[in-house]
């Protein structure tokens, strides 16, 4: 590939970006879709630096350090910060991209577009079906199934996905050759897939400590049936958002081992529905549902 993405795999989404690129049939408006923590907000960066620098994305002037740390006067994002996006956001969105840009686009990132409700979402769709000259929208969604086909029809989507276990550790050992095996492959097995999340691990073994401690507490309470003790574990992650996105994701991987090490449909079954219930986190973490109850739910179902 011409540019450095900074991230791992994704070969062909990223081939295909910049084929766009070098053709000059960039489209008004992108959607990068999939699983959280893959670099879907990473690739949207980089495309804005790729597309603003006047040096062919040279990593060290001013317009690509700017964008690097968010200040850049034409290129916006919206980060997730857990809240929606109102109707008043998009009208101060809508302000910002009708003025004329200074340097060659205005671009506008906004991470998790789901948080779009649908009074937003059909406010923004107008700027989607005629977009001023000169601008690019690049979104993120990990629920693509929850958005409005009518945004859906006026972006050109790109489907990043989760990468093989080999895969990801045949990379980690060439980027981290001093790295021990052992670290590598609890890196793979806790990131399930997730190259993002992978490198996070490697790079913060404080992170990476953390989730072996989270992994040793869901292996303690699977092994009695103690539901008080359950709940209280509940309550503690319902108070702290970082610790309940390591049990959900510590948890997936429990539950995958089990399925594996399991030929009891029945057993396989229940696992299936406690991923399903794994799964919907995000679409009731958006919905304001009471936390607390969601978890205890999920509780009873870890015997």
């Amino acid at each position: 590939m011409k540019y450095n993405w900074s991230i791992i795999g994704h070969d062909d989404k990223l081939n295909r970006l910049e084929a766009d690129i070098s053709s000059g049939n960039v489209s008004s408006a992108y959607l990068l879709a999939g699983p959280n923590s893959v670099g879907k907000f990473t690739v949207a960066r980089k495309m804005a630096q790729i597309l603003q620098c006047e040096n062919d994305f040279c990593y060290t002037c001013q317009t690509c350090k700017q964008i690097e740390n968010g200040g850049h006067y034409d290129t916006m994002e919206y980060k997730d910060d857990g809240k929606m996006i109102v109707v008043d956001d998009v009208k101060n969105i809508i302000k910002w991209l009708i003025t004329t840009p200074q340097a060659k686009y205005k671009v506008l990132l906004i991470q998790s577009i789901e948080r779009m409700n649908n009074e937003s979402a059909n406010s923004f769709l107008k700027m989607l079906e005629e977009p001023p000259e000169r601008t690019i929208m690049i979104f993120t969604t990990d629920e693509v199934n929850t958005l409005l086909p009518t945004i859906i029809s006026r972006v050109r989507v790109v489907t990043f996905n989760v990468v093989s276990v080999e895969y990801l550790e045949k990379k980690l050992k060439e980027l981290y050759p001093q790295a021990e095996e052992e670290v590598i492959k609890k890196v793979c097995l806790f990131s399930l897939g997730k190259t993002g999340k992978a490198v996070h691990l490697m790079e913060n073994p404080d992170a990476l400590a953390g989730y072996l401690r989270t992994y040793n507490d869901i292996q303690s309470f699977l092994s009695y049936n103690n539901v008080a003790d359950k709940f209280a574990y509940a309550n503690e992650l319902a108070e702290d958002e970082k610790q309940l996105e390591v049990f959900l994701d510590v948890l997936k991987h429990v539950i995958r081992s089990r399925m594996i090490e399991t030929r009891d449909r029945s057993k396989q079954a229940d696992n299936l529905s406690i991923l399903a219930k794994i799964s919907s986190f995000g679409n009731y973490s958006r919905r304001n549902i009471n936390m607390r109850m969601y978890l205890e739910n999920l509780m009873l179902d870890l015997v």
